[in-house]
């Protein structure tokens, strides 16, 4: 990984600041309409003390989606029926409880943020954790959950009463992510401060894709695509951003070239 989150020296600030080492990691399900009609249905939460490692302060909440009905496919994922939302609060009383962190993270923390708008500092774990785990065969949530694997144990009893793609669920198997990835990826950083800011400007840059998704080289390893065809995907315009900075950063760091499920790649 020290190409993908080089190690930093640790020095002593003159001025040290105390940084947040509480980060509440969020979720949210949603009706599952087009994005202008969307709505947000249900609101989950954990807090991960960065510090410690210990997770708690559950929250969750149904949310009246202000007559947005739930898409078919969505209902099958989530099971949340339109019926289960009769009486719970609007969006903007659901919500308050969820807001003052200084630092919050989400498994796609640009689809959370935009429908939260809660102000503050976000980590993405999804990005993260292509940079901490690039060997694993897929990124998502349950996908981690099962081939990491995650070490559930201490918010089993509460994943007992729920079921995958609940708020309340995956919040609590993100801050079992985010715990893995701050004990991979922090021992390369000067200390949590360097952490949560080179944390924080990953998950605002495209995300670092291990493998292309689509093309001749579908599922091959970016180390092992042709560095000319890296240079065309590149060049090549209206390409995904993801696939564009992925190119970019492996030409641009010729050491993880070759490499397959380098157990090592850098923050930043």
């Amino acid at each position: 990984m020290s190409d993908l989150f080089p190690p930093r020296a640790r020095t002593l600030p003159l001025f040290p600041e105390t940084p947040p080492h509480v980060v509440r990691v969020i979720d949210v399900e949603t009706a599952g309409q087009r994005l202008e009609a969307d709505a947000v249905i249900e609101i989950g939460s954990a807090d991960l003390d960065l510090l410690t490692g210990e997770i708690g302060s559950a929250m969750e909440t149904l949310v009246d989606p202000a007559g947005v009905e739930i898409n078919p496919h969505a209902r099958r994922v989530h099971q949340i029926s339109d019926e289960m939302l009769e009486g719970a609060p609007p969006f903007a009383e659901a919500v308050r409880p969820f807001a003052g962190a200084p630092v919050y993270a989400a498994q796609r923390a640009e689809f959370d943020r935009s429908r939260l708008r809660l102000p503050g500092r976000w980590l993405c774990t999804y990005r993260l954790a292509l940079r901490a785990f690039p060997g694993v065969r897929a990124h998502g949530l349950q996908s981690l959950v099962k081939y990491l694997p995650l070490d559930l144990s201490d918010v089993r009893p509460r994943l007992e009463a729920l079921h995958p793609h609940r708020a309340l669920y995956d919040a609590l198997c993100t801050a079992v992510l985010l715990r893995e990835i701050a004990r991979v990826l922090m021992p390369r950083c000067a200390d949590l401060a360097d952490f949560l800011d080179r944390a924080e400007r990953v998950s605002a840059e495209p995300a670092l894709l291990t493998k292309l998704r689509f093309g001749k080289y579908k599922g091959v390893p970016l180390g092992e695509v042709p560095a000319d065809y890296l240079e065309w995907l590149i060049r090549e315009p209206g390409m995904e951003a993801d696939a564009v900075f992925s190119a970019r950063y492996h030409l641009d760091h010729p050491k993880i070239r070759g490499l397959r499920a380098a157990p090592d790649l850098p923050l930043a």
